[in-house]
């Protein structure tokens, strides 16, 4: 019964910040339900920054057991206050490790409901391109509520 109330309440935070964006308030009743029973799949923001193209190279490496994902809030981050830090824990050699960022427009939501302490779920599907010299890696994330 708690974890129904949670939900109803992380659809409603959802609903209210699609509403903000334009959205009419059934539209945005009916978007943010459609995000949360079904898990989004989405591709990490922010992968070329910093080192992260290190990071994403050495954990492909590893067995996606043995990978765990955690969104962790950034509020103080200089660019944009509902930043969501995307964290891949390495169970193997007890370490983690940032990947990149929760895409911004998904971040503005969903940061309202993590802040509200409703748990949220990630975990990587896979690390994708790196194809050639030239292209870039990336990671694509599974988010649920």
């Amino acid at each position: 019964m708690k974890q129904i109330t949670k939900v109803r309440k992380a659809v409603c935070v959802m609903a209210n910040e699609l509403k903000k964006l334009g959205y009419s308030l059934s539209q945005a009743f009916k978007k943010a339900w459609a995000q949360v029973k079904n898990t989004m799949k989405v591709r990490a923001a922010g992968t070329t920054f910093e080192n992260r193209q290190e990071r994403l190279q050495f954990l492909k490496q590893f067995h996606p057991n043995d990978l765990t994902v955690t969104l962790e809030r950034e509020p103080e981050n200089e660019f944009d206050s509902n930043a969501i830090q995307i964290v891949v824990h390495i169970r193997t050699i007890s370490r983690r490790t940032v990947i990149g960022y929760v895409p911004k427009e998904l971040a503005r939501e969903l940061s309202k409901v993590i802040d509200m302490g409703i748990e949220v779920k990630a975990s990587l599907i896979q690390i994708i391109g790196g194809y050639s010299y030239k292209e870039a890696l990336g990671a694509l994330i599974d988010i649920g509520i």
